[in-house]
């Protein structure tokens, strides 16, 4: 039976980098859920977002440039309340980051000021939690997919 996989970043920067991966996890023989699906919904895209990865076997966390959307509530991005989800509920979690030294970003996908400072903290956790992947290119990210063992994410 095929995993249903969260796939969590911010959108428009990485948006190539999103359907690249989607196409990993489909050859990989599993389903991918994330925001680009999401449609009409009575739900706010916070309640929406959290209750999709609550309904996942396992999360899939890219991470740019940019911090994104800010919850007014926590202070936290939507895709760090992504994770933290993820990690409470406990799924198998891979973590791609981006290699500021090689990958080419426009300046208006870079964050400043408040969200770069939230962003470069955040990145330091995952670092400190994770054995992450760094990716150099679009096509560079769902190498690091397609070679990972994915036989805990059955449900």
């Amino acid at each position: 039976m095929p995993a249903t996989v969260f796939l969590s970043s911010t959108f428009v920067d990485l948006e190539r980098h999103r359907a690249l991966v989607r196409d990993a996890i489909t050859r990989l023989e599993h389903n991918s859920k994330a925001m680009e699906f999401f449609g009409a919904l009575p739900e706010t895209p916070k309640e929406e977002c959290l209750r999709l990865v609550r309904s996942a076997n396992a999360y899939v966390g890219v991470f740019g440039m940019r911090y994104g959307h800010i919850d007014e509530t926590s202070g936290k991005s939507l895709t760090q309340l992504e994770y933290e989800e993820a990690q409470a509920i406990h799924l198998p979690s891979l973590i791609y980051v981006m290699d500021e030294e090689n990958h080419p970003v426009l300046p208006k996908h870079v964050d400043t000021g408040v969200s770069a400072d939230k962003l470069r903290t955040f990145k330091q956790r995952l670092k400190a939690r994770h054995v992450v992947n760094f990716f150099s290119s679009p096509r560079t990210l769902p190498r690091g997919l397609l070679k990972t063992s994915c036989a805990s994410w059955a449900p």
